[in-house]
């Protein structure tokens, strides 16, 4: 089975309609998921802000130890 993700704007009328005609045609199985990247996007800039849970690293040697732990 192949997977296809349509990332698409809900308020086009053109697009839900699209979308609409081809579950109708009923071989399609929907699958739906919240993305959380803007949840987690948001914490690590408050993290950042209140210096939390953060890495800081003097050499690109020292990166490379703390991303491989």
């Amino acid at each position: 089975m192949t997977t296809i993700s349509l990332t698409y704007n809900e308020r086009n009328e053109l697009a839900k309609k699209t979308i609409d005609f081809l579950l109708s045609l009923g071989v399609f199985k929907v699958e739906t998921y919240k993305s959380d990247t803007r949840n987690k996007t948001l914490k690590a800039i408050r993290d950042a802000k209140e210096k939390q849970n953060i890495t800081v690293c003097d050499t690109f040697e020292d990166y490379l130890k703390a991303v491989s732990e």
